[in-house]
């Protein structure tokens, strides 16, 4: 029944610009709009930082067109052509790679629509002209994640439950794994699977991992979604309880895993900040022509366990969050 249940829960859940003219273009009745193109609205994380978007547009007036990609590549493009049509003043997208993000910067650059991306760190991997790039730093989560097994769980073999290479997200996950096992040297990772970012691969990853024998003590899985597929293969087995689960996301359902003994700890990543940093970038450069004080903003991650619950940055949009981010008028 506890697996059943949460399955269940986890389905429901800078240079200057040159081509630009901020508040240039805002609706003949002066209401600014803004396009935000998700990954998926379904995706607790992508759809958290879409709520906190809206949060903070609702207490600026400004209107927001969403529009759902459902995790089609094809889909969010034709999305930017459909806003880029609908004459938004600014548009907002999650990328999962680079080479994604140079696609819509010629694009959005071609028409004259200033735009922003989350997510992913583009780094000097794209040309043309973007406004900001809010990412969290995945080394962060890499080291933190292998920093605090390696402390907590010394003279174990870790077992990397990781998602799908190639994004750039898992390399850079791997980068700080690496950096910090070898830096603590007391935890050896033994065995890792690649998976679709999902509770069903990742339940897969891990039976297979059982069934070939490999030796290992204590599981990373790259999200919170994946650590369920984990716990639900050790269940089978026999072995839920016993060896234990560290996870990324600090969202809601990461916090009811941790109160239910799933996983042990969760490298949050406030993915509300994410998307309020977002808007205010847009917002601010929209009304005040300001642009941000980096082109790149990366939240930071912190290790979060049921004796540190309280430290954790909510995903719930509020404005204590807005606060957090020094408000929404000025960096």
């Amino acid at each position: 029944m506890k697996k059943l249940v949460l399955l269940l829960v986890i389905m429901l859940m800078i240079p200057t610009l040159t081509v630009w003219s901020a508040a240039a273009s805002e609706a003949d009745d002066g209401k600014i709009v803004f396009g935000n193109i998700p990954v998926a609205m379904s995706d607790e994380w992508g759809g958290y930082s879409v709520e906190n978007f809206l949060y903070a547009a609702e207490k600026k007036g400004v209107e927001v067109v969403v529009l759902d990609s459902e995790w089609d590549g094809e889909k969010a493009l034709n999305n930017l052509e459909d806003l880029i049509i609908q004459d938004v003043d600014q548009i907002s997208v999650f990328v999962y790679t680079p080479e994604q993000a140079q696609d819509f910067i010629d694009r959005a650059n071609d028409a004259g629509v200033p735009i922003s991306f989350e997510n992913t760190k583009l780094g000097g991997q794209v040309t043309g002209d973007y406004l900001v790039n809010v990412a969290f730093e995945y080394y962060e989560f890499g080291y933190e994640a292998a920093k605090y097994i390696s402390q907590t769980y010394p003279g174990t073999k870790l077992f990397y439950c990781r998602g799908l290479p190639g994004m750039g997200i898992v390399e850079e996950y791997m980068r700080g794994i690496n950096d910090a096992l070898e830096e603590f040297g007391t935890v050896e990772m033994t065995v890792y699977r690649d998976t679709n970012w999902d509770t069903e691969t990742a339940l897969n990853a891990t039976q297979d991992v059982l069934a070939a024998g490999a030796e290992f003590d204590v599981i990373f899985a790259n999200n919170e979604s994946m650590a369920v597929g984990c716990y639900n293969a050790l269940e089978d087995a026999g072995l839920a309880g016993k060896i234990p689960i560290v996870s990324t996301g600090g969202g809601p359902t990461g916090v009811q895993m941790l109160k239910d003994g799933i996983i042990q700890a969760t490298i949050a990543g406030p993915v509300s900040l994410q998307g309020l940093y977002l808007f205010k970038a847009m917002y601010l450069y929209e009304t005040q022509g300001i642009l941000p004080p980096e082109k790149h903003i990366a939240p930071g991650v912190t290790a979060i366990t049921l004796d540190n619950l309280d430290e954790n940055i909510s995903w719930i949009p509020s404005d204590e969050l807005i606060e957090m981010i020094g408000g929404l008028d000025e960096w």
